[in-house]
């Protein structure tokens, strides 16, 4: 499978930082430009679709878009549909404001239905939370996997989440994660949760990361989640945020995978790309958006250490 040649060159490792560094960029940008060419020639020759397991319980993937990405949003959904074990749905979720109709959509995307794809349109703009908001209500008894628009996702992905939530049925999957780190009965600044690139045990100090994808299990966030206006008026730019508070709300915890794979997804280049994560972190705002967080839902740094 070429697409698997692609990600072991991808993480392929050098114990010099500089080496490394320039071979990231330089197999990043190689896959950049090839993996595009592939993806368009299999699905010119293959009538594969996504098919049901027949299994009770159902795993749908589910992620969103905006103009800016959609001519390349395309990439991000071929690689779930090459994944070594398929989920039961793809669907993606599209602000109508911003798109009129699927008429005005790319003819790369729109190829992508006769293999399983699923484009639904929504009514309200919730920007990044429309990655797990619709999918979520309109399937509330299925697990839900969360990608981000801009990655290529390892081909192993579904498969080792799946895999570790046979063992973990009730926690939250990630595969990036930061640590919340707590001082003296505080917390401290975000730019002080250390990144995890390990596999964990469970546990509630953990915050998902949505780049890297998140496995929802039914059931693991507070209703609160479909609060419209709190999350408009508390996390309208970080559903990471928000969706930590909803999984600590349902005693929740999450388990980190991030030592499965030697690097963090590969990216789909971007020109002028719009990353919300780097401007909330630089600019302070994750600090101030998960200090509103707590108050509102009268959480203290006690319910990150013990189930309530």
């Amino acid at each position: 499978m070429i697409y698997k040649l692609f990600y072991f060159l991808y993480y392929q490792r050098f114990s010099s930082y500089k080496i490394d560094e320039i071979y990231f960029r330089i197999v990043t940008r190689i896959s950049n430009i090839f993996l595009p060419l592939y993806f368009i020639l299999f699905n010119f020759f293959t009538k594969k679709r996504l098919s049901e397991t027949g299994d009770k319980e159902k795993f749908i993937v589910s992620l969103t878009t905006f103009p800016a990405r959609i001519n390349k949003v395309w990439l991000t959904i071929e690689t779930i549909l090459h994944q070594t074990e398929k989920p039961d749905k793809i669907i993606l979720w599209l602000y109508k404001g911003e798109f009129e109709s699927k008429d005005v959509l790319p003819l790369n995307l729109l190829r992508l239905e006769s293999r399983g794809l699923e484009i639904h349109f929504c009514e309200d703009n919730l920007m990044p939370h429309k990655k797990y908001f619709y999918s979520m209500l309109e399937y509330p008894d299925d697990n839900i996997i969360t990608i981000d628009d801009d990655v290529f996702y390892p081909p192993t992905l579904i498969e080792k989440l799946k895999k570790t939530h046979k063992c973990n049925p009730a926690e939250v999957i990630a595969v990036v994660a930061r640590e919340i780190c707590i001082g003296k009965h505080e917390f401290l600044p975000y730019s002080e949760w250390k990144t995890i690139n390990i596999n964990t045990l469970p546990s509630f100090l953990f915050l998902p990361v949505g780049a890297g994808s998140v496995f929802y299990p039914s059931g693991s966030l507070n209703s609160s989640v479909f609060d419209k206006n709190k999350l408009f008026k508390l996390a309208l730019k970080a559903d990471d945020l928000w969706l930590k508070i909803m999984s600590v709300l349902n005693n929740t915890r999450v388990i980190v995978i991030g030592g499965v794979y030697s690097r963090l997804p590969m990216p789909v280049i971007y020109k002028n790309n719009v990353d919300l994560m780097s401007a909330n972190v630089g600019l302070g705002h994750n600090d101030l958006i998960f200090k509103n967080l707590i108050s509102e839902f009268n959480i203290s740094p006690d319910n990150f250490y013990e189930v309530q």
